[in-house]
């Protein structure tokens, strides 16, 4: 009994602790999970385009953009996935100013700050609570802390007599305090395995250089290799046509590009994102990285051939997102980010009623000790 109240205070207390921050990381991940199908139903103008002709060559579209924000930095380019889709430049940093643009035309379609679109808002909240890194390490600490409270949480369902049945069952016509102990136990132990995983991987997109070694450990595999350097000593002062680096990479893997990623020192690579067949994350994994001064190839990195710890963590992503099975697993996942809010609202309506059935425990026993002494 004592172990069990120990075990118990620890899933109480820590659900308090953290759970408003579970919440909000439930709810505005279940937004997200269709950002880009919100997205394009809310902009339309900006991320869809009438198919016609060929493309103009990307470094045209990229020098007119330069043209149009010249106090601004292009950090990453989105290219379009569909005959419809439109480019997407991503200036000075992740998350900040997002220049929309048609790869047809060339035209500059518009522009916002992240933050100023609903779902780039709430994308924003359920990765950093708007507060940049700090708020991205608290949301780690708080998924690593779901994990405790979900090892606690089945240690307190597992019945001392053995009746696993009796956790699985709501009677949804006893009474209503009993009804939502019913839930919260009931519906913790169906969604653990859900949360669990949800955790998990959360911790492994916030600590993802410990995530990774820990995997690479327990797999006995390589790690990936370090990003290479560019050679200053050629600097030109001019990065070479991204057109001839996309078709030589177009020439050492066949998947399709998905990012371009700008250096921002004199020392790093541009590098080229593909997704190739078979690959779980969306945006693929795989990439090859440009010389920025002469364009020489520095390093292939295809997940095909990727060390097995590579190619588990590489998993990590798609399954947080749910886009692992498709549809069904999204849908899911909208689910998923509901049930932190139902069990925070049962585990504290049953901490309350507690509070108050030991008040009055209290106060009758102060009520019958006064009358004794009279």
């Amino acid at each position: 009994m004592r172990t069990r109240r120990t075990v118990f205070n620890i899933h109480l207390y820590i659900g308090l602790a953290v759970g408003l921050f579970l919440i909000l990381s439930g709810l505005t991940g279940s937004m997200i999970v269709f950002r880009e199908e919100i997205e394009k139903l809310m902009h339309p103008e900006l991320l869809e385009t009438t198919a016609s002709g060929e493309r103009l060559p990307v470094q045209s579209v990229l020098n007119t953009i330069k043209r149009v924000y010249p106090e601004d930095k292009i950090v990453f380019i989105r290219m379009p996935r569909t005959l419809r889709e439109t480019y997407l430049f991503k200036m000075n940093s992740a998350h900040d100013l997002f220049v929309y643009a048609d790869p047809y035309s060339g035209e500059v379609l518009g522009a916002h700050r992240q933050e100023d679109t609903l779902i780039g808002w709430v994308a924003l909240v359920h990765t950093e609570l708007l507060i940049g890194e700090r708020g991205k390490t608290t949301l780690g600490v708080a998924a690593l802390l779901l994990i405790c409270m979900s090892i606690t949480g089945i240690y307190l369902w597992w019945p001392p007599n053995g009746k696993i049945s009796r956790g699985l069952k709501i009677d949804w016509r006893g009474p209503w305090k009993k009804l939502v102990f019913d839930m919260h136990r009931a519906f913790g132990i169906y969604s653990v395995l859900f949360l669990l995983i949800v955790a998990f991987t959360g911790i492994s997109l916030v600590f993802n250089k410990t995530v990774a070694e820990v995997t690479n450990f327990l797999t006995a595999s390589a790690p990936r290799p370090s990003p290479p350097l560019s050679n200053s000593l050629e600097e030109t002062g001019t990065m070479p046509p991204i057109d001839d680096l996309l078709h030589k990479a177009n020439r050492i893997l066949s998947g399709p590009t998905t990012w371009i990623t700008f250096p921002q020192t004199p020392y790093a690579p541009l590098v080229i994102r593909k997704k190739m067949p078979g690959e779980l994350n969306p945006n693929g994994k795989s990439f090859i990285y440009f010389d920025q001064y002469n364009g020489e190839v520095l390093l292939v990195e295809d997940t095909s051939s990727a060390p097995v710890g590579t190619r588990i963590y590489n998993a990590f992503y798609p399954l947080h997102t749910g886009v692992l099975g498709g549809l069904p697993t999204r849908i899911l996942q909208v689910i998923v980010g509901f049930l932190p809010l139902l069990l925070f609202v049962t585990g504290y309506v049953m901490w309350i009623n507690r509070r108050k059935a030991r008040g009055y425990r209290s106060a009758s026993k102060n009520s019958s000790g006064s009358r004794h002494e009279k």
